[in-house]
């Protein structure tokens, strides 16, 4: 007997649907010359997914009553870094196919080989965005649980913590990444525009409330404030805080111990001026603060104590 493979039945269905729902269900990749018909995600799966494996490394992997409960931080921020890798990866995946593409619209001659190359080409770019999109909103929802349970502002070690999907409360800039903008003028990833005023101070702080105040009094002025800050504890660290929960953009001026040892802060003091500022906020610090102060007098900065 022969089997006519359209007509074949397995149950109620012919054999025809039971394959296509089989890929469906458990994956057909396509080809590189091909189209790829497969949704990008499943948000609201993934997203959980976020949130419960948070969990499980919070309560589960690193629970309070053991030593490992000293280190949930630092495994919280980097479960939160991991998804932020893929986010960078993706974006250099598509950097890489924009020299291909232009290749490709440069090269049209009204062939159909040529067109569809260039539409299998933009497609793919199209793709890897939307992946980049996706591994984005999952790093900010992770974000958001290690915000909740540790009570500190995930930032990268390197770079800038922005959202082109919008999830977040607030974007933080590396000055590197600004100042390289304001010249080439590539307002790329919501790159912040605002009155900047850098805030600054030691790691102790006398008065905890006293920082929101000032920033509290300067918003009130500015209401398009952009805060320019140093990402270190005490007083950076609180500003930063601060900018989260009013939703203000953030511009971090880390120091590079790598690049200058010893004289990496007097260094990223430079950076910070060099942004040119409206004004400075400074609270009780060292010598590195009042390094600070000094230069913005000397740049006609005005200086606001705290």
């Amino acid at each position: 007997m022969t089997f006519d493979i359209d007509t074949f039945e397995t149950g109620d269905r012919s054999m025809t649907a039971t394959v296509c729902e089989n890929a469906r269900l458990y994956g057909a990749t396509p080809e590189r010359g091909e189209f790829d018909p497969r949704e990008v995600w499943d948000r609201d799966e993934a997203i959980g997914a976020v949130g419960e494996a948070f969990r499980i490394l919070a309560k589960s992997a690193a629970p309070d009553g053991f030593q490992l409960a000293d280190e949930r931080e630092h495994l919280l921020w980097g479960f939160v870094n991991m998804v932020d890798a893929q986010v960078r990866r993706l974006d250099r995946s598509v950097d890489r196919l924009a020299p291909e593409l232009r290749d490709l619209q440069a090269a049209q001659d009204g062939s159909e080989v040529k067109s569809r190359e260039l539409e299998l080409a933009t497609e793919r770019a199209r793709n890897l965005g939307d992946r980049r999109d996706a591994f984005e909103e999952m790093r900010d929802a992770a974000a958001e649980h290690y915000r909740v349970e540790t009570a500190e502002v995930w930032r990268p070690k390197r770079g800038s913590h922005v959202s082109q999907t919008g999830a977040l409360t607030s974007a933080a800039i590396d000055a590197r990444d600004f100042l390289r903008a304001r010249k080439d003028r590539e307002t790329k990833a919501h790159l912040p525009s605002g009155t900047l005023v850098a805030i600054a101070g030691g790691k102790d702080v006398a008065d905890l409330n006293a920082v929101t105040r000032r920033l509290d009094q300067t918003r009130a002025k500015y209401d398009d404030l952009v805060i320019v800050h140093g990402g270190g504890p005490g007083t950076d660290r609180l500003a930063a805080r601060w900018a989260e929960r009013n939703g203000v953009d953030q511009v971090v001026c880390k120091p590079d111990w790598n690049a200058h040892g010893r004289a990496a802060p007097f260094r990223r003091n430079d950076e910070m001026l060099n942004l040119l500022p409206k004004g400075l906020i400074a609270f009780e610090g060292n010598g590195i603060t009042a390094n600070l102060v000094d230069k913005a007098k000397a740049l006609g900065i005005p200086v606001l104590r705290g």
